[in-house]
């Protein structure tokens, strides 16, 4: 398996480059093993060319963000990794309408439209991850979600290509949609409306201090294991089997939070993964049939 071609275009690009790359540091939860390669480019220009080349050659790739809502196996890793996080993205705001590409991360876009004055993404300036793993999830809070916002997607094919798509084309649910079988996120437009800076801030600050007061997004954390099933609560189900500040090894659930998994040491994939599949396990056998909402990548 050559990865010479990608190897010179990071090279000619100044991009990274690397064989047997350690995914830990790159997630918030901090485990991860080491990937086939590792590619991150510096550029919107030379990601379509390195996603054209990883498609050309067949090599195994998966595509990484800012890792806040993921698990990663600790073992060596069957398959590469495209790294897509702040490159030369950028926000732009014209009027009501506002454009952001997938590398820059979903709390900057919800900053950038307050300081226009722009409400609508009050709710979700805490979610830590970046515009394009927003997209691919539906992330969301407090009843509000980015595809409550979004007009358009672009998206890159697997040559590498753009193309546009629009919501009424995908299949959007809660925390989930089906965009991965169009392509890669390359880019969103969304409509906002027009409000009071002050009353903006004022809001955007308030559910600053709920989230702080009710997660522990200060611990590595890999954000909420599971969906809230319709109508209830993942957090209180767990809370009341048990669950909450449960550990095994330095894996645990937070005291503060009983759906937030969190690394309070050197947790171990093994340790994370089975203390969440017990969960689960344990909310079924009460009838609760409880999804993953954080990614989970074995090792193959």
């Amino acid at each position: 398996m050559s990865f010479d071609a990608l190897e010179r275009l990071m090279n000619s690009t100044g991009g990274i480059f690397r064989e047997r790359e350690p995914l830990a540091p790159f997630t918030s939860l901090k485990i991860g093993g080491r990937s086939l390669f590792y590619v991150k480019p510096r550029s919107w220009g030379s990601a379509s060319e390195a996603l054209g080349l990883i498609n050309e050659t067949g090599l195994p790739c998966r595509v990484l963000g800012r890792g806040t809502n993921l698990m990663i196996s600790d073992a060596d890793l069957g398959f590469g990794v495209l790294h897509i996080l702040r490159m030369d993205g950028s926000v732009n705001i014209e009027g009501n309408a506002v454009t952001a590409d997938a590398d820059v991360l979903l709390g900057e876009l919800c900053r950038e439209s307050f300081q226009n004055s722009l409400t609508g993404l009050e709710t979700l300036e805490m979610i830590p991850g970046s515009v394009g793993g927003a997209v691919v999830m539906n992330a969301g809070a407090y009843g509000k979600s980015v595809f409550n916002f979004i007009r358009s997607v672009t998206i890159l094919d697997e040559l590498g290509k753009e193309s546009t798509i629009f919501p009424d084309d995908l299949e959007i649910g809660y925390r989930r949609t089906n965009i991965k079988k169009f392509g890669l996120v390359r880019r969103i437009s969304m409509s906002l409306k027009k409000g009071v800076r002050k009353d903006i801030d004022i809001k955007a600050r308030e559910f600053q201090r709920k989230r702080n007061e009710s997660q522990p997004w200060k611990a590595r954390t890999a954000g909420s294991v599971f969906k809230n099933p319709e109508g209830e609560s993942a957090g209180r189900i767990l809370e009341e089997l048990g669950f909450k500040g449960k550990a095994r090894g330095d894996a645990r659930f937070s005291e503060m939070h009983s759906n937030f998994l969190v690394n309070s040491g050197n947790a171990s994939f093994a340790d994370a993964f089975s203390l969440a599949e017990e969960a689960r396990a344990r909310a079924l056998s009460r009838g609760y049939a409880l999804e993953y909402e954080m990614e989970v990548w074995n090792s193959d």
